[in-house]
């Protein structure tokens, strides 16, 4: 029995699901959310991501660990990486958990102390500036007051 649809019947789906996950680390979400824009109906998309989860392709603790860690060493405050994960359509759960391994006071001082190391050797002198910049990646205002250097009077 052929459907008209490519991609419609539950091997197909898992074919391309897996063909979705090489290019990069993918959530269930975002898998899911690609079948469906690739015309796979729900029941069997949904199917298929369960049957990749259990292949060990998609798996969204990974993925949010991953992500995590390469946002912390962009420079990403644990709010905003938490914000992040959020917008990925991870479970809160998974998003605590991946959190979690960052020491997220200790290592939000640390990273803000690098990045304003490394904007000062590069020339950001303006203490708004930076402060304001700090506040973009999603550093909180005791943090920032904590780890800017004070102007000299």
């Amino acid at each position: 029995m052929s459907s008209s649809k490519p991609g419609s019947s539950g091997t197909d789906a898992l074919a391309l699901a897996v063909r979705y996950t090489r290019a990069r680390v993918r959530s269930a979400h975002e898998v899911l959310a690609y079948l469906h824009r690739r015309g796979i109906p729900p029941r069997t998309a949904r199917r298929a991501v369960a049957s990749a989860q259990a292949l060990g392709v998609v798996d969204d603790r990974a993925c949010a660990r991953l992500w995590a860690g390469q946002w912390a060493r962009q420079g990403y405050a644990a709010a905003a990486i938490r914000q992040k994960l959020s917008t990925k359509g991870l479970e809160t759960r998974v998003v605590d958990a991946a959190v979690a391994t960052l020491d997220e006071a200790e290592d939000d001082r640390a990273r803000a102390r690098l990045l304003i190391d490394a904007r000062l050797r590069r020339g950001w002198a303006p203490r708004e500036r930076l402060a304001r910049w700090l506040a973009a990646r999603g550093f909180d205002a005791e943090v920032i007051e904590h780890t800017l250097p004070h102007d000299e009077e």
